[in-house]
């Protein structure tokens, strides 16, 4: 015979919470090398792509309504 058990927790869930653990700091930090770890040609390399694609979707978008 099984027993049920409820699954139900009344306790708020706090999303920061796991920051604010001792691990979030260094989940962080490890998050903000990898942004500093990248070259400016990289991030200029990535806009100009950006940029190609979303003018390549509007183009798109204004010949299907024609």
């Amino acid at each position: 015979m099984s027993t049920h058990t409820d699954s139900t927790n009344d306790a708020p869930r706090d999303p920061y919470a796991y920051y604010a653990s001792p691990v979030g700091p260094r989940i962080l930090e490890r998050a903000n090398t990898i942004f500093e770890d990248f070259p400016v040609w990289k991030y200029i390399l990535y806009g100009i792509i950006f940029t190609v694609e979303v003018a390549a979707v509007f183009y798109i978008g204004v010949a299907l309504v024609r």
